[in-house]
């Protein structure tokens, strides 16, 4: 009786080896189908999306400021004259002659009208006195000399010359024999200050 001893184990190694060769075919297949994959590649940044308008030039510096010329009244002065005149308006003109004139007119009391911005006092229906506020003429003509608006006081009183002041509060100087006049308000600003012409 023949044993056969040896076929068992080697039918078990063949078996082995065959198992082996597939495992390391598939291993192969797999290794390189892992190296023969590419690589995914990492995402590249967006390109920076382009202005549709050209850029801006770059902007000079702006010019300095040229310094502002000495200011001027670019109205003309109101002619004033002692007991006759002050612009427009003279002493001894009806009231009808007065209106003519266009000037606004409001009623101040019931003896002064302001016409635009002259109040002028009526007596007997002639203008009897016509008074301003310097600053709303700009500037008015004395003897031949230019006040702007904003001059002292002190200034004016002795280009009208001789002046005596008067009672009454702050500065009040009367002129030219009582025919003309210049006085402050209570704010003393001389924009505010009032000239007066009257009749003899």
């Amino acid at each position: 009786m023949v044993y056969l001893t040896g076929v068992r184990p080697l039918a078990l190694v063949l078996v082995l080896g065959s198992l082996t060769v597939a495992c390391g075919a598939n291993d192969a297949s797999t290794a390189s189908s892992a190296t023969s994959r590419p690589e995914p590649r990492a995402a590249e940044p967006a390109p920076a999306p382009q202005s549709a308008t050209s850029p801006e030039p770059a902007q000079s510096p702006e010019p300095e400021p040229e310094p502002e010329p000495a200011r001027t009244t670019s109205r003309q002065p109101v002619e004033l004259e002692a007991g006759a005149r002050l612009g427009p308006i003279r002493i001894g003109m009806s009231e009808a002659d007065v209106r003519a004139l266009g000037l606004a007119e409001t009623r101040v009391d019931p003896r002064t009208v302001a016409f635009g911005p002259y109040h002028v006092t009526f007596r007997a229906g002639a203008v009897r006195r016509v008074e301003a506020e310097i600053g709303a003429l700009a500037a008015i003509r004395f003897d031949g000399r230019v006040l702007e608006a904003g001059t002292h006081i002190g200034a004016i009183r002795d280009a009208f010359g001789d002046c005596t002041w008067t009672e009454g509060g702050g500065e009040r100087y009367v002129c030219a024999g009582g025919t003309l006049s210049i006085r402050t308000t209570h704010t003393m600003d001389p924009q505010r200050y009032t000239i007066g012409v009257e009749g003899r």
